[in-house]
């Protein structure tokens, strides 16, 4: 489904809101010319899968609409050879030191491998993954101030937990700046095509771009929680 923010009368948020009150379980796309990042991580908390910003990019379009319904697709084999395989042993989850060589290679692959930060960045994810097998809801200053604590102790915990944000910052800006760099190069670079819609906004990834070009174009904006979730999602695939 395909959701304006912007609705006359009623906010997007709030229409998907009461869809998925009323049992609607399809896939959402947002559509909205707002670029204000609180807004698009409610939306992301919500449950919609991508967040497309105006002016619509045909290209980005059709590219998200076909991931989207790649994923429908593949969600629906997956449920078939489950009811398949119903008895037959499950297999094993994604072991944590293969969970940590994915990590890796994500940060390998998006050039952010070495920075400082990276073990934070880690500790970080590996948290939020147990918050979503508890089913847990949470907010990602919480985790920071959870893994600060851990990392660093509760003395000066804020102090911590700020630099620590300013760290996490450094590194998603920087993937941001070198997915970008890839797209501006080549859009088809097929490191570009995996992770600019899995760890940002990819309306965002185009205003970055752009901003590659001209300098008094603002840098793209980046949802924490879409970044982190985006690493999550693909060092746990099967």
């Amino acid at each position: 489904m395909l959701l304006d923010l912007l609705l006359p009368g009623k906010d997007g948020i709030h229409v998907l809101e009461e869809l998925l009150q009323g049992g609607f379980t399809g896939k959402v796309i947002m559509i909205s010319q707002v670029d204000d990042e609180a807004m698009m991580e409610k939306a992301y908390e919500r449950g919609i899968m991508f967040y497309i910003s105006k002016p619509l990019n045909a290209i980005e379009v059709i590219s998200v609409i076909s991931n989207v319904a790649k994923l429908v697709s593949l969600q629906k084999s997956m449920e078939t050879i489950q009811g398949a395989l119903m008895g037959i042993q499950e297999a094993p989850p994604v072991s944590k030191g293969m969970l940590g060589d994915r990590f890796q290679k994500i940060c390998t692959d998006i050039g952010i491998w070495g920075m400082k930060g990276i073990d934070e960045l880690k500790t970080i994810v590996f948290t939020v993954m147990e918050f979503q097998k508890k089913e847990k809801s949470y907010q990602i200053k919480e985790v920071y101030e959870k893994v600060a604590g851990e990392m660093y102790g509760e003395e000066q915990l804020q102090l911590n937990k700020k630099a620590l944000e300013q760290r996490i910052r450094r590194i998603m800006q920087k993937a941001l700046d070198n997915i970008a760099q890839m797209g501006a190069e080549d859009y088809y670079d097929p490191i570009f095509a995996d992770y600019a819609n899995l760890l940002f906004d990819f309306g965002q990834v185009r205003i970055k771009m752009r901003n590659l070009k001209d300098q008094s174009v603002e840098p793209g904006r980046i949802s924490s929680k879409k970044f982190i979730e985006g690493f999550l999602l693909r060092m746990t695939a099967q």
